[in-house]
């Protein structure tokens, strides 16, 4: 039937209007990595920031990155040439005014003050945090530097918070992403030595904090947004008739699994699995038992198989019997060049679950193979394929 609104015959398959969509996003493949400031639900927490910029500024710390972060901050305002030695970093420090300077760096030639802002307006007594700087530091030199994320700045002309005080003498305005950059070009140097979970942790950090990175993320979801919506037009009614048909249809499978693996289970309890032999089905499962909508990519059965009779007996064998089209199987990625919608995936491995033996230790080889059955032909082919399989292995594994 045509459809009078888009002219597209709904009555056909959905190879053409599928067909229209590209395999890469309009922004990228890539996942989002996880990142613990949002997990931990401190993304925007000045203090939080402020502590770990301190670890970093801190070349005594244990990220083994040294005096990088540091320096790449002395790059920024342009004094590479001071001398960090001997350094000395503070947070939270009150001044005779009861403020507060959220990071406070003692180097032998100076004192750097650095008021953090992550969302909230300027409002500080820097004349005040560089008077006692200045008093209370190792030498007589002091200098405050403003950093945040703010596109435009802050406006220090004539700015309360900055009175006697010389915008690029002893008053500097930092923004996050000239930080970020310096740091991220010192990176390659310094990392060789450094702690790779402290790298992670700057990483994680400068992608949390950084408007630039934060920005390019915003313009990629406005891509793909974009992106779906140029290519589902007109097509929108057979892209909905299409998931619903793929839910059908993961359902199905799941259901026709289960009676089979179910169907097996009841079986073995009264004979073994392999006939003649000692061979004991000591536990089964499937995996996963939670599906969420559109998610169900992979549904696995599995038989945990020991052989009393075998001088292997403090080993088991597990057997799976699987439907995938994810191709990540919880043990080993696959990418096989064959496969489809009707396909049922076969593998085994020694150990499993409540075992202390690892499930890397494969047995098939490939690992993930080709059942000798189809989703479409009855249970009992399928039954007797997995039976077939379960042979196969058994035999290699304990020569019965």
């Amino acid at each position: 039937m045509i459809n009078e609104m888009n002219g597209i015959d709904e009555s056909g398959t959905w190879h053409d209007a599928i067909a229209g969509f590209t395999e890469v996003s309009a922004s990228s493949t890539e996942a989002t990595r996880p990142n613990i400031f949002r997990v931990a639900g401190f993304p925007r927490r000045e203090t939080v920031s402020s502590n770990v910029l301190a670890y970093f500024f801190d070349p005594a710390e244990g990220h083994g990155l040294k005096d990088m972060m540091l320096k790449a901050l002395l790059r920024t305002i342009h004094k590479e040439d001071m001398d960090v030695s001997d350094v000395s970093v503070s947070t939270e420090v009150s001044t005779g005014k009861n403020n507060r300077i959220d990071i406070l760096l003692d180097l032998p030639e100076l004192s750097i003050a650095i008021e953090n802002k992550v969302d909230a307006g300027l409002y500080n007594d820097l004349a005040d945090y560089h008077c006692w700087a200045r008093e209370n530091s190792v030498n007589d030199k002091a200098i405050v530097v403003v950093l945040h994320p703010f596109q435009f700045g802050f406006a220090f002309k004539d700015h309360p918070s900055a009175r006697g005080l010389v915008v690029g003498q002893d008053l500097f305005d930092v923004h996050y992403d000239e930080l970020f950059s310096n740091a991220l070009g010192m990176l390659g140097e310094y990392s060789l030595d450094a702690d790779p979970r402290a790298v992670d942790l700057l990483q994680q950090f400068i992608d949390n904090y950084s408007p630039e990175r934060k920005q390019k993320k915003m313009d990629n979801t406005a891509a793909d947004i974009t992106q779906f919506v140029s290519q589902a037009n007109g097509i929108e009614q057979q892209l909905v008739n299409a998931r619903q048909s793929f839910e059908k249809y993961t359902e199905a499978v799941r259901s026709k699994l289960q009676t089979v693996h179910a169907d097996l289970i009841s079986r073995w309890t009264e004979e073994s699995p392999v006939n003649g032999e000692s061979v004991m089905l000591a536990d089964h499962w499937e995996w996963p038992k939670q599906r969420k909508p559109f998610e169900n990519q992979y549904y696995a059965q599995s038989f945990k198989l020991e052989n009393p009779g075998s001088g292997d007996v403090d080993r088991v064998v597990t057997c799976e019997f699987f439907f995938n089209i994810k191709f990540n199987d919880g043990y080993v990625s696959s990418d096989p060049e064959y496969g489809s919608f009707n396909t049922i995936w076969y593998k085994a491995y020694w150990g499993g679950k409540d075992t202390n033996q690892k499930p890397e230790v494969q047995i098939t080889d490939p690992y993930n193979q080709t059942l000798d059955a189809e989703l479409t032909d009855s249970n009992e082919v399928i039954k007797n394929a997995v039976e077939e399989a379960i042979e196969r292995t058994l035999k290699t594994c304990w020569n019965i």
